[in-house]
């Protein structure tokens, strides 16, 4: 295995930390956002925020 500067695991590390952020914090609201884009299925209500 390549040996990895001390510079090297600090940038690995805090890019691991971000992507840990953005997959907590983004997860339902694209879900939310995917599913009101794409719409209710054939013969169920349309989704609103209010229900």
């Amino acid at each position: 295995m390549a040996k990895l500067s001390k510079e090297s695991k600090q940038r690995l590390q805090q890019l691991f930390q971000c992507g840990q952020f953005v997959i907590r914090w983004g997860f339902i609201p694209t879900v939310l956002y995917l599913g009101f884009k794409r719409g209710a299925d054939p013969g169920m209500p349309e989704p609103t925020f209010l229900r």
